[in-house]
């Protein structure tokens, strides 16, 4: 099994998606590891949208983020609507 380990989240969706993909390459699997910080949040929605495409598993805590991250843009939206 081969490992790619990103210490790092890519700044754009599809260059996490480039990197994470080395670990398939000739048919072979392998796993990926992503640091994901709360510095990354701005990416959790595309990280949820691509890991839920590829049928992996989401942590609680990334749902989490994602379910904040919506709330916090609701309720901005409904400050500036004032």
């Amino acid at each position: 099994m081969e490992w790619v380990i990103n210490f790092d989240m890519p700044r754009q969706i599809e260059d996490y998606v480039h990197r994470i993909g080395r670990t398939g390459r000739a048919g072979k699997q392998g796993t990926a590891c992503t640091f994901f910080t709360y510095d990354n949040k701005s990416m959790a929605n595309d990280l949820v949208d691509v890991l839920s495409e590829a049928k992996q598993e989401i942590s609680d805590e990334l749902l989490r983020m994602v379910r904040r991250k919506k709330q916090y843009s609701g309720k901005r939206m409904y400050e500036l609507s004032k």
